[in-house]
């Protein structure tokens, strides 16, 4: 079974993807931070990325070239 990833925002404290280094996986729906802190469970934002590996069609182009 293939694992999707998922660019992700908190709408509570506004920590996401760009801040941790990575996509989120399918089962990553909560936010970390807020739950470190005690803000409770807060739902993850997501939305799919516009390539399937972030970085890889920049990283085959130097390879091909």
């Amino acid at each position: 079974m293939l694992e999707g990833y998922w660019h992700f925002q908190c709408p509570e404290c506004g920590f996401g993807d760009r801040e941790l280094g990575r996509l989120a996986g399918d089962q990553e729906l909560t936010c970390e931070v807020c739950v470190e802190e005690d803000r409770g469970a807060v739902r993850l934002e997501r939305w799919l990325p516009q390539t399937a590996i972030p970085g890889y069609a920049r990283l085959r182009g130097a390879l091909a070239a």
